[in-house]
């Protein structure tokens, strides 16, 4: 199929590309997922992490379930919906010794007995566009991007509220509070600085008052939902994979390559007729029915006499080929009436030899082709 010089060159391009493709990935820039504190991406929390590390803030970040301390501020921004029942009475737990939660999720709905409704507003349209939302009496300005607010309870404390619901409520839980947020992209970098983001922010979390402010990972990291599809292997894995899909396309390609000249259909009447016709004949021959095959042509030679010179069916081959003296151009008159009382011997018969066939057959065929 491919010649062995061919393979060589292959093969050598191939470890080149893999050559070139791990040394170009290598210097592509990190990616960072969505939330991260180290993140210097738009969608990073960099900025307002690195803000208050440098105000003398005690501010840390982890990647662990949170330990049963008192008096700390713990900011958990787009965790997903536990599935395990345990993790979330855990982070309960650590509410009611005395510490503050500040969960910031587009919808908590199910998260810590959390409720939410779906609100269609002016404000919402094809594109984000400002509005005006109230902290106890003071008017911000604010990018609204969730498109549900929060159901409030009667002991809830509604801190921030726009014309379509709470956007941010404050919950007592045993000895602390969970404070709730439907804006994460106000703390990312790319939204911090925008509008009166920062005042709002500030204004919601309780910096000041507490010991310790810890950026918790925890439900970012252990979930895997940090975990890129293409960080699953290394880069020069993928590249082997791309390159055996291309190859294993050009072999089937090849293989399946169809060489010389591609040849008309036949026209569907000529296709009927002549196959039919072979099919029959090879039929009476590996059956070495002769004598039907010979009776077939026979009919078959009736109906063309009769439709080319009017000769009933019922006259005899005597009486027929008779009346075909002096209309054929190769056959005499003599060797119409030796073929004529021929017919009329092998029609008599019960069975024919393939020798007899043959000559008989070439006899009919040679009559059909002066008839026609």
């Amino acid at each position: 199929m491919f010649g062995k010089k061919t393979w060589i060159i292959g093969i050598i391009l191939f470890l080149l590309l893999i050559v070139v493709s791990i040394f170009s990935t290598s210097n592509t820039p990190e990616q960072y997922p969505a939330y991260l504190v180290e993140s210097p991406s738009p969608t990073g929390l960099k900025a307002i992490y690195t803000y208050l590390d440098k105000n003398g803030y005690d501010v840390s970040k982890e990647d662990t379930l949170p330990t049963m301390t008192k008096e700390t501020l713990r900011i958990l921004v787009n965790p997903p919906v536990f599935t395990d029942q345990t993790i979330e009475n855990h982070y309960l737990d650590y509410i009611r010794e005395g510490n503050t939660i500040v969960l910031a999720k587009e919808n908590p709905d199910g998260l810590f007995n959390l409720e939410t409704e779906y609100t269609m507003t002016e404000t919402f349209n094809s594109e984000p566009q400002t509005t005006e939302a109230d902290y106890q009496g003071e008017t911000l300005k604010v990018l609204p991007n969730s498109f549900v607010r929060l159901v409030t309870n009667d002991d809830d404390n509604v801190l921030l509220e726009d014309n379509a619901g709470a956007v941010a409520i404050e919950r007592e839980i045993g000895e602390g509070s969970l404070i709730v947020l439907l804006e994460p992209a106000w703390l990312t970098n790319e939204h911090i600085t925008e509008y009166d983001h920062t005042q709002a922010l500030f204004n919601l979390m309780p910096f000041e008052e507490s010991e310790k402010v810890i950026f918790d990972e925890y439900s970012l990291t252990a979930s895997g939902g940090l975990v890129s599809h293409f960080g699953l292997y290394p880069g020069w894995a993928y590249v082997l994979l791309v390159q055996g899909i291309i190859i294993t396309i050009f072999i089937l390609w090849n293989q399946g390559k169809r060489f010389g000249p591609i040849y008309p259909v036949r026209e569907e009447t000529v296709r009927l007729s002549n196959e039919r016709l072979r099919a029959i004949a090879i039929w009476q021959t590996k059956g070495k029915n002769y004598h039907t095959s010979i009776e077939y042509q026979l009919e078959y030679l009736k109906e063309v006499i009769r439709q080319q010179y009017g000769i009933p069916y019922h006259h005899s081959w005597k009486e027929r080929l008779a009346r075909m003296e002096g209309k054929t151009e190769t056959i005499s008159a003599k060797e119409l009436g030796h073929i004529a009382q021929g017919i009329e011997t092998i029609s008599s018969r019960k069975s024919l030899n393939k020798q007899e066939y043959l000559s008989w057959s070439a006899k009919i065929d040679k009559i059909r082709e002066e008839v026609e």
